[in-house]
This record gives C-alpha cells, sequence and structure tokens, in this order.
C-alpha cells in the first residue's frame, strides 16, 4: 500500500515523529520513529520490485535498503558437529549488554547528543564523498545505481558511529571506525551492483528487439500492445514489462500517466530522435 511505503520512507532517518491512532487504545505518539527491517527474499521476488523502482514509481525505497547483500550461491556442503566457541559467544553478547546500557543524554533541548568526525576521519570522509558524487554525475552509472550511491554517505556515517560505540569512543569518530565504514562500504557496493544487474540483464535483449520493431507499434503504445505482437521473450506481461523499463531508463522512452475512471493508463512515447520512419523487420 502506498501508505505503508509512506511510512516506511519516513521511517528511514529515525529523527521523525510519528503519531497514530488505536481503536479502543488511544493515540500513541512516537517522538522519533525507527524502523529496522531483517529478512531474506528469493531473486525471483526481488527483481520485479527493482523493476518497480524504475519510471514514474520510483520512490527511492528500494535504495534505502543500503545493507542488503546477494551471496553467492553454495556448491558444497559437509556436516559440521563444533560447539560454539564460548569466548567468542560471550564477548558477542557482551557487545550488545553494553550497548543497551549506554545513556547518551540529551542536550539543553531535549536532543540526543551529535557525534562529530575527528579532523583525520573529515577528511577521509570528504574524499571519499567526493568521488562518489563525481561519479553519480558522470553519466556512466545506471540511474538507480546512482541513486543508491548517494544515498550511501548516510549508511557510511552510520555504520562509522556504530563502530565507534562499539570500541568504547567518547564523543567523536575516529578514522580507524571511519576507514572501516569505507571497507563496508566497498563490500556493499558489490552486492548493490548484484542486486540491480538482476533486474536490468533479463530485460536487455527485450529492448533491444522493441527499439529494432518500433516501427510496428502505435505511437504512444501500451504495454498489453507489445504482448500482443508475440516477438520472441516478450510474450509475457513482465518480461515486456521489463523490457520497456530499460528503454524508459536509458531515454529512448518517456512513461506518461493517464487518469481514467479507474486504474490509470500508462502510455510510452518514444523519443524524438527515435519516432517510427518505416518498418524494420
Amino acid at each position: 500500500m502506498s501508505s505503508d511505503r509512506a511510512f516506511y520512507l519516513e521511517a528511514y532517518n529515525g529523527d521523525s515523529r510519528f503519531t497514530y491512532d488505536r481503536i479502543g487504545r488511544g493515540t500513541v505518539s512516537i517522538e522519533r520513529c525507527a524502523l529496522n527491517i531483517l529478512g531474506g527474499i528469493q531473486p525471483t521476488k526481488l527483481s520485479p520490485i527493482i523493476r518497480g523502482a524504475r519510471g514514474a514509481v520510483n520512490d527511492g525505497l528500494i535504495q534505502r535498503f543500503q545493507l542488503a547483500v546477494w551471496p553467492d550461491p553454495v556448491r558444497d556442503w559437509k556436516w559440521i558437529d563444533r560447539a560454539p566457541n564460548p569466548k567468542a559467544k560471550e564477548r558477542f553478547a557482551q557487545v550488545f549488554y553494553r550497548l543497551h546500557g549506554i545513556d547518551f543524554g540529551t542536550d539543553e533541548n531535549g536532543n540526543p547528543p551529535a557525534w562529530r568526525f575527528t579532523p583525520e576521519a573529515q577528511s577521509l570522509f570528504v574524499e571519499w564523498m567526493t568521488e562518489i558524487n563525481l561519479e553519480c554525475r558522470s553519466g556512466t552509472l545506471s540511474p538507480l545505481m546512482a541513486e543508491h550511491l548517494l544515498k550511501m554517505p548516510k549508511t557510511v556515517g552510520s555504520l562509522a558511529l556504530l563502530f565507534a560505540v562499539i570500541d568504547g569512543e567518547q564523543g567523536s569518530v575516529s578514522v580507524g571506525s571511519t576507514a572501516r565504514a569505507l571497507e563496508w562500504a566497498d563490500y556493499l557496493r558489490g552486492h548493490a551492483e548484484r542486486l540491480y544487474s538482476a533486474a536490468t540483464n533479463s530485460g536487455i535483449e527485450g529492448a533491444k528487439l522493441i527499439l529494432k520493431r518500433r516501427a510496428k507499434l502505435p505511437s504512444p503504445f501500451k504495454t498489453k500492445q507489445v504482448q500482443q505482437r508475440g516477438w520472441q521473450g516478450l510474450d509475457t506481461t513482465p518480461a515486456v514489462q521489463d523490457s520497456i523499463d530499460v528503454l524508459v531508463e536509458h531515454g529512448y522512452l518517456t512513461e506518461v500517466e493517464r487518469p481514467t475512471t479507474g486504474r490509470p493508463r500508462i502510455d510510452y512515447w518514444w523519443h524524438p530522435d527515435y519516432v517510427p520512419a518505416k518498418e524494420e523487420a
């Protein structure tokens, strides 16, 4: 539901107030609403979600899953009967107990304290953020990947702060914690590239075929009109939509939503440079 997506987007920063009414239980107010999502999903279920993040419905939700990972498939397996390392298990548990017990207090306005990078850490962060922004504006990345990377500075800052708190740093984030967060950024970027390519690669061949046979389509056209042609690999609605999304993403098509008495209708218009001039085989 659109209201659910709006709530998830609002909860992303973790510093916004949220109020809702519960029937028979009164009004509940959350001063700083934050939401953590933990779980897994199959690649076949994930691809349509990523495809839906392109075009007019892109609200930036999928790009906020900054810690998403796509591991390599496990090719072998063997039985391991080994007791957990008791010292490692205890150290792991103590980190959570210690973090739970920390009282950071608030300032005179009731706001939580703000930690800052040390000068060395700030310099390291600025250098990395400059590289990211220049790359995202170079035109060499897909729009989805660029949008994902432009949200990564918040992730790096959050990870650096988390590492600093775990290591017992006081009031500021060291260059060591920042460097560790940047290493995580490199790791997460590789998984993000795999994540987005899963939804884009499957539509490239179909997009090439639609572009080649564009003269056989009306202008504007709808998804159903492509599917009705029965072209190879474009005989299902998801396959057609995936290919159209690739054309929209790369500027060959423009997506226009038309209001109707029922569900809105989506028309696709060719960029003037690709207006069909004659039929192509």
